[in-house]
């Protein structure tokens, strides 16, 4: 596999504007790092997606997903997509997405959902004239990125993706998280280091 992959303007304006009104008006919570809720490794409330959004969130990213990393992918079968809003303060530590066992046990008494999965596809909700700092990064290759709204970014979520979001300094962050399967490879690539 390679990544990541970045598309802009894969969400029209009006889903864009659905999710975030969606968020806005819905009781967010407080996002945990390995099962934990700490602001000072992570500073970040989450919603999940409602069906009818998440069902036209899918459409737009599979085959852009699936076509550039040379597999067929799915969704992950009662895992939510999530909304997540960064505020003003740490944004998120480097971290890798694979699902830990504490993580795991620790789900089990917190509430907080486990989001696994082979790949993971981001949204970017508002673009970067809605907020200071709040890069997404990359460790190897070495990338920050701060995209347009509406670019999905799409990477494997393994140890090999180190990455976290620099610190926001003005305003807030808003993106969706959703993670895939993959069912089968279709045409096997490398992946694509610095």
């Amino acid at each position: 596999m390679r990544g990541p992959l970045v598309v802009e303007n894969v969400l029209p304006e009006q889903l864009r504007d659905d999710l975030l009104s969606y968020f806005r008006s819905t009781e967010s919570l407080p996002r945990s790092y390995q099962g934990v809720v700490d602001q000072s490794q992570r500073n970040c409330a989450f919603v999940e997606v409602p069906a009818e959004l998440a069902d036209v969130v899918l459409k737009l990213v599979a085959d852009r997903v699936d076509e550039y990393f040379g597999i067929e992918s799915a969704p992950i079968d009662g895992q939510p997509q999530l909304i997540y809003r960064y505020g003003i303060g740490v944004g998120f530590v480097t971290h890798h997405d694979e699902v830990t066992e504490v993580e795991l046990e620790r789900a089990e008494s917190n509430g907080q959902p486990v989001i696994g999965g082979d790949l993971t596809t981001l949204l970017f909700l508002n673009g970067p004239d809605a907020y200071e700092g709040g890069a997404l990064y990359f460790e190897q290759p070495p990338l920050e990125l701060r995209p347009p709204q509406g670019t999905l970014v799409a990477f494997p979520a393994t140890r090999d993706f180190m990455h976290g979001v620099k610190q926001i300094d003005r305003g807030e962050r808003f993106s969706l998280l959703a993670r895939r399967s993959v069912v089968r490879v279709v045409a096997p690539l490398q992946t694509v280091r610095g």
